[in-house]
């Protein structure tokens, strides 16, 4: 076997035993590997989204191939166990989008990550609801790839590729490249890009028949059975489902064009005329320095230091120091100065929050502090909350239900110091100086494991905008006031 074919299947499993141990010669064992990668099913792993994260840039010889290969093979399974299901169709119309040759590296990476989780939600969710609205039905899902494309695409590789592809702005780059997609698409593109794939499994499958064992070839032929029957119908299967994968792509453009707005943004009528970089905290830190605004200060320390050491734990209450466990860990961090309470039954807590924050995270308010808020820069500096933690827009009430009353911890909210991805403060200048947020309102923490789904408001606008800046709500999909409760499927 070439170098490269042997590296390719051991991206997806590691290689039998038996093939290293007799030096690379039974062939047998091969035809094992090669047979058990070819099975990969994308509705039951994300090997796919692993792999597609992995070799966009890089392009590890013969991933991508035998990436479309397991995809197809899949969906053939899933038509083949009920034909009459067009959302599987639809799920196999994704697949062939992915593997069209006119499609760059990089969209087609990037596509491959939302349309695997795309497929995910049609293999998910009721055959019903779908026939009722699949862009609703799947939405969830659409949510979850643009989480994981948000972070594929703030990698620093991948931004460097970006940089030398001359794409700004990502987010709409893809979009547009969806809409082309859409008008574009017809069932002979798709019966194309098909017919490749098969090729491509015909010759991984004839490795296996011929090394392999009697059963093996006989399980190799019923694959492929399974998939010619499918070739069979494909054209009036793609047919049935193509108006609706044309307007769930256009829909999926407009998601993007609103994750553009929400996260491409610099400061209020700047604009960044470089590279693209998603509102994190490089961006944050680069805008700071070129203009910082009045609410961040730049000193060598804040107003309302951090508390050093955690306070003492009261029986039967929860920890906020260092043995304290997920979100609670350090998180007497953000306290100037922290005492433990009861709150009573019918207590409404405030938390702003943006559309991909948590209902049910730590950081809460009074409705006496939120009352004192007019806009968003005096939220920031009171309850000091950077911009790439947390891009606001929304808010969100909890009420304390009846009974022994809610745990929760409050006092000041600390100063915050700018922190790099390694935890290191950030210098504002050559003088020692740091930029700060400074804190000083009372804010309330409270342990997630306490909360109920069923005591939560509704999510309401502030007024404020979404970072510098308003964003329509009436577009599709727009992933807004809608509940983000961790933990939920």
């Amino acid at each position: 076997m070439q170098a490269e074919f042997e590296n390719a299947l051991a991206w997806f499993a590691a290689a039998p035993a038996r093939w290293v141990q007799s030096a690379k010669q039974d062939m047998s064992a091969a035809a094992e590997w090669i047979w058990v990668v070819v099975q990969g099913d994308f509705a039951d792993d994300q090997t796919t989204a692993q792999a597609v994260t992995g070799t966009v840039i890089s392009m590890i010889p013969l991933v991508d191939q035998i990436c479309d290969v397991r995809d197809v093979v899949a969906n053939c399974r899933k038509i083949n166990q009920d034909t009459s299901n067009r959302w599987a169709w639809f799920a196999l119309v994704l697949t062939l989008i992915g593997l069209f040759p006119t499609l760059g590296s990089l969209a087609k990476g990037c596509f491959k990550i939302l349309f695997a989780y795309g497929r995910k939600g049609v293999f998910s969710v009721g055959k019903t609801a779908m026939d009722a609205d699949l862009w609703k039905a799947t939405t969830p899902y659409v949510e979850a790839g643009i989480r994981k494309l948000n972070d594929f695409l703030a990698r620093p590789d991948v931004r460097k590729t970006l940089a030398t592809l001359r794409i700004d702005n990502p987010y709409t780059y893809l979009a547009k490249e969806l809409r082309k997609l859409s008008a574009s698409l017809n069932v002979g593109q798709l019966t194309k890009a098909f017919d490749s794939a098969v090729q491509a499994l015909q010759k991984l499958l004839d490795l296996v028949q011929q090394w392999g064992t009697a059963a093996m070839k006989t399980r190799t032929g019923q694959l492929l059975q399974t998939v010619q029957k499918v070739r069979q119908g494909l054209n009036e299967g793609l047919a049935t489902v193509l108006k609706p994968a044309q307007d769930w792509l256009n829909k999926l453009a407009q998601r993007l064009d609103v994750e553009h707005r929400l996260m491409n943004r610099a400061q209020t009528n700047a604009v960044n005329p470089h590279s693209f970089q998603r509102f994190s905290m490089d961006a944050e830190v680069e805008a700071l320095r070129r203009n910082p605004p009045e609410h961040v200060k730049v000193a060598k320390e804040g107003k309302f230091s951090a508390m050093e050491d955690a306070p003492e734990v009261p029986t039967g209450h929860f920890d906020i120091g260092r043995n304290a466990k997920g979100p609670l860990w350090k998180a007497h961090k953000t306290f100037h100065n922290a005492r433990p309470d009861v709150l009573p039954p019918g207590t409404v807590l405030y938390r702003v929050l943006d559309p991909n924050s948590y209902d049910n995270s730590i950081c809460w308010m009074t409705k006496a502090e939120f009352d004192k808020l007019h806009n968003k820069v005096q939220w920031r500096d009171s309850f000091a909350v950077w911009r790439h933690w947390n891009h606001n827009g929304e808010v969100v009430t909890y009420t304390v239900p009846p009974g022994e009353g809610l745990k929760v911890w409050r006092g000041k909210a600390a100063s915050q110091p700018l922190k790099d991805g390694a935890g290191n403060v950030v210098k504002a200048n050559n003088k020692g100086d740091r930029f700060w947020l400074q804190g000083g309102a009372e804010q309330i923490v409270v342990n997630p494991a306490d909360l109920k789904r069923s005591q939560l408001g509704k999510r309401e606008f502030t007024g404020w905008g979404y970072d510098e800046g308003n964003i329509e709500v009436n577009l599709v999909g727009v992933p807004i006031l809608q509940h983000n409760w961790f933990g939920s499927k």
